[in-house]
């Protein structure tokens, strides 16, 4: 399985931006959260779910 560096970032830019907007609740972080923070951490579960789907057909456990 390879490294998931994309993934990651995907989540900490998601993180960094929903800590603030839990302690700080304003329009413009909730603009943030909304279309920023949740499609990130969206697209990064998507894509560790493809490269295990990946990895578990490549060894013909799937």
């Amino acid at each position: 399985m390879r490294k998931v560096f994309i993934e990651s970032m995907l989540v900490i830019v998601g993180l960094a931006i929903s800590i603030p907007y839990i302690i700080f609740p304003n329009p413009y972080l909730m603009f943030l959260f909304v279309f920023v923070a949740q499609p990130c951490i969206g697209v990064a579960v998507a894509l560790v779910l493809w490269e295990v789907y990946k990895d578990l057909t490549s060894k013909d456990i799937l």
